[in-house]
C-alpha cells in the first residue's frame, strides 16, 4: 500500500515560502497548515499561541538556557519541562495533520518528523539577502536594516530549532528533495515548478 504523500516546506525568511506553499496546495486541492499547526497545539497542550511562536522562533542556545534554568527553578508543565511540553505539542499536531491525508506543511521540522511514515516531498525556498530583505521590508513596513537584522535573527533561530531537532542540516540543499530560488520565479511559477516535480517523481519503493 502507497504511503501517504505529505509536501514539507522549509523556507528561509522573506524568500515567500508561506505563500508559494500555500499557492501549491491550492493547486493540488489539499489541506495548508502553517499557523494552524501552532493552534492545534496550543489546544492539546495547554500552552497559549504566542509561547509556542516564541519557541520556534528561540535559537537552541537561548531555549537550552531557558530549559536548565526552567528546571532549576521549577519551570514545568504537567510534569514536564515546559519546553519539551511545547516541542511534543508541535510533533503530535504535524502528525495529526498528516494522518489526516496529503497537505502541505510549512516548517516545524515536518520533513524529519514525518520521514518514516509518509511518502515526504521535501522542498526549501531560498533566496538572496537582498531580495528577502527587500521583500520583507515592504511587507511589514519597516527598514532595509530592520529587515536585515530579521533576516539573521529569523534564519538563525530556523536553523537552530531544525538542526537541534533534527538529523539533517537546515538549507543545505541536500537535506531536501527540491530547493528553489523564489526571486526567479513568481509565486504561481514556484508552485508549479514544485507541482510538475510533484506529478513527475518517481514513486517511493515499498
Amino acid at each position: 500500500m502507497a504511503k501517504t504523500q505529505i509536501i514539507t516546506i522549509g523556507r528561509r525568511f522573506g524568500s515567500g515560502g508561506r505563500v508559494i506553499g500555500k499557492c501549491l496546495a491550492e493547486k493540488l486541492g489539499i489541506p495548508f497548515y502553517d499557523k494552524e499547526l501552532i493552534t492545534a497545539a496550543a489546544k492539546q497542550s495547554g500552552l497559549c499561541d504566542s509561547f509556542l511562536q516564541n519557541f520556534e522562533e528561540t535559537p537552541t542556545s537561548s531555549l537550552m538556557y531557558s530549559l536548565v534554568m526552567n528546571a532549576q527553578n521549577g519551570g514545568f508543565y504537567m510534569g514536564k519541562p515546559i519546553e519539551l511540553v511545547a516541542y511534543e505539542a508541535q510533533i503530535n499536531a504535524v502528525r495529526e495533520a498528516a494522518k489526516n491525508g496529503p497537505c502541505v506543511i510549512v516548517g516545524r521540522c515536518a520533513d524529519y518528523i514525518l520521514k518514516d511514515d509518509y511518502d515526504v516531498v521535501s522542498v526549501f525556498i531560498t533566496a538572496s539577502p537582498e531580495y528577502r530583505a527587500a521583500r520583507a521590508a515592504k511587507l511589514e513596513n519597516i527598514s532595509i536594516k530592520e529587515a536585515q537584522a530579521k533576516l539573521n535573527r529569523m534564519d538563525k533561530a530556523r536553523a537552530s530549532y531544525h538542526n537541534y531537532h533534527a538529523e539533517t542540516k537546515w538549507g543545505a540543499s541536500d537535506s531536501y528533495e527540491l530547493c528553489i530560488n523564489s526571486e526567479k520565479l513568481t509565486t504561481e511559477q514556484a508552485a508549479d515548478l514544485i507541482k510538475f516535480y510533484i506529478d513527475n517523481r518517481k514513486a517511493p519503493e515499498e
